[in-house]
């Protein structure tokens, strides 16, 4: 004990004492150099990986509505044929709205498709594709008719389309509509 009554330490205590709080600084001070170090990787990390989620957010809601938007024009198309609705009043709008729908999606289907494989996996890029090709079968039949709409709407040789033809084009219109359905249903739902 010294003379102040507070026990002294050994020597051997002092450098323990002293290379254990040096020890503990330098580890503390190399931690928080790390992390600087990689602090801007991990930021630059998560950035990135919120502004891919809303990338993709975005562009789902932006697929999903052209999808949407085609697949109601189709059904309805399908729809006014079925039930003979096909006089130059009601034709009109209807292929104007098809034709809209059509070349938004076609034009944009690169571009899909790009996001797709991007932004989801080659699963979703197989469904997307059976869906176009899906797309390109129904527009196909729809463009069967287009002598037809041509005599009703542009010509106005006829009243209404010939009910053989349209017969025949439905043959194909309905189950082209219900896989349309089917195969976007499917798109929207392993992309969400």
């Amino acid at each position: 004990m010294g003379d102040d009554g507070i026990p002294t330490q050994t020597w051997w205590q002092g450098i323990v004492t002293s290379i254990k709080t040096q020890t503990s600084t330098w580890l503390v001070a190399f931690l928080i150099g790390i992390l600087g170090l990689f602090s801007g990787r991990i930021t630059e990390s998560l950035k990135f990986s919120l502004n891919r989620a809303d990338l993709r957010t975005k562009q789902y809601e932006q697929l999903a509505t052209d999808v949407s938007s085609y697949i109601f024009s189709a059904e309805l198309t399908t729809e006014y044929i079925e039930h003979n609705w096909t006089t130059k009043a009601a034709l009109s709008d209807l292929i104007k709205e098809y034709n809209t729908s059509i070349t938004t999606l076609r034009k944009n289907e690169f571009v899909y498709s790009a996001w797709i494989k991007k932004y989801w996996d080659k699963e979703e890029l197989a469904k997307f594709d059976g869906f176009m090709v899906s797309v390109h079968k129904f527009d196909q039949a729809v463009h069967s008719l287009n002598d037809e709409f041509e005599k009703v709407n542009i010509t106005k040789k006829e009243q209404k389309i010939d009910p053989k033809r349209a017969k025949e084009a439905l043959a194909v219109l309905q189950p082209g509509a219900a896989k349309l359905r089917e195969d976007g249903r499917g798109l929207l739902t392993a992309l969400n």
